[in-house]
């Protein structure tokens, strides 16, 4: 995973999320803006940017 990747949250991390009423799960695709370490920021298509944990995600379009 990479600057510029194109991510979405994992199908379980979803399930998990949704059921503890969390605010930020999604199904839509995400930007990947940052990534230090096992943390990444990723943009939300409303322009909201989150830190997460880069495990959370998988890569679905890579960025060349």
């Amino acid at each position: 995973m990479k600057i510029g990747d194109l991510v979405k949250m994992k199908h379980i991390m979803f399930w998990m999320l949704k059921e503890n009423q969390h605010q930020h799960y999604t199904e839509q695709s995400l930007l990947v803006m940052e990534q230090v370490h096992n943390a990444v920021k990723v943009m939300y298509p409303d322009g909201h940017i989150k830190s997460d944990l880069a495990e959370h995600y998988e890569v679905i379009n890579e960025s060349r």
